[in-house]
């Protein structure tokens, strides 16, 4: 009778030792794909350029921004995340789109501007814009988000490649940081997490 009661012990602690662990796995899946930010506190601003016209973050109070750092030269990563973004835009009611503001920054100015950057960007999806600025307001703007970024020395007729963060982030009406999109994030994540705010 006391090694049945010790061997149905220790089945339960087994058990909860398993459940615990399948718990923080699923955690630790969800943090890797999404982050919420629940401090909307922090209700950041920045300055930058279209066709030498200055465009502020605040100008789009009142929609929600989608916004992606990138180069127009960029080979693959940024094609590919500008391709789900834009995917997730066309799966959005007219009605839900129309309360969205697609922005594509470029960390690139010296080959990134003008009409240039607004056809790559609207390639995308018609209501992109495409933004650049001086090397110290992309960076301050980048800063604000975690974004990273850096030139690279190539032997490639290109001269140079940018290495950077490629995360998507959804900033609220108000300008606060909703949600950043981890480069693995799914189009149904996205989705998701643009409804959610949408509905907020």
């Amino acid at each position: 009778m006391k090694l049945r009661h010790l061997f149905y012990l220790g089945l339960g602690v087994a058990v909860l030792a398993i459940s615990s662990l399948t718990a923080q796995q699923l955690l630790n899946h969800q943090t890797a794909t999404t982050t919420i930010n629940s401090d909307n506190s922090d209700n950041a601003d920045f300055s930058l350029t279209q066709n030498q016209q200055t465009v502020h973050l605040k100008d789009f109070r009142g929609k929600l921004v989608l916004l992606y750092f990138g180069y127009a030269s960029c080979p693959d990563v940024c094609p590919t995340s500008l391709a789900l973004l834009g995917s997730v835009l066309k799966a959005l009611s007219p009605a839900e789109a129309a309360q969205i503001q697609p922005m594509f920054i470029s960390v690139d100015p010296a080959r990134d501007h003008g009409n240039q950057l607004m056809d790559y960007a609207r390639y995308f999806y018609p209501s992109f814009i495409g933004l650049t600025g001086t090397e110290q307001e992309i960076q301050l703007a980048a800063r604000q988000y975690g974004a990273f970024y850096s030139k690279v020395a190539s032997n490639s007729a290109l001269g140079y490649t940018v290495d950077h963060s490629s995360n998507s982030y959804l900033i609220g009406k108000e300008g606060q940081l909703l949600t950043t999109f981890k480069h693995d994030a799914s189009k149904a994540d996205v989705l998701a997490g643009i409804r959610a705010a949408l509905n907020h």
